[in-house]
């Protein structure tokens, strides 16, 4: 009889651990998570309508991007790598979301497309 309650206990105890990971595990804060950041680099403008767009320096291919307020003091042709998220915005066209910048060159040639 002792067997079998010390037996039991040792079920329940590792039950109870087994509970208490697994409550941590779905309690996670969502802002914890890492983010699905990638980076971009090639020549930041801002076009007539005020939309920035990043031009690839290779394809000529070009990303609308959002973000912060620093977009513009680097939207004249400048060179700049960009970190940053893949989004939809309220129309459903896809932008790329800004969330770090990083000036390369005042200056960037980027092939038409």
């Amino acid at each position: 009889m002792k067997q079998y309650q010390r037996l039991s206990w040792v079920v329940v105890l590792g039950l109870a651990v087994a509970g208490l990971f697994a409550s941590r595990m779905f309690a996670q804060d969502p802002s914890d998570r890492p983010k699905n950041e990638t980076t971009m680099s090639g020549c930041l403008n801002k076009d007539s309508s005020g939309n920035y767009t990043l031009t690839d320096e290779k394809t000529g291919v070009k990303t609308t991007v959002t973000g912060p307020a620093d977009l513009e003091k680097h939207s004249a042709n400048h060179r700049v790598t960009l970190t940053g998220t893949a989004k939809a915005d309220a129309k459903g066209n896809q932008v790329f979301e800004v969330s770090k910048i990083q000036h390369v060159s005042a200056s960037c040639k980027a092939p038409s497309q």
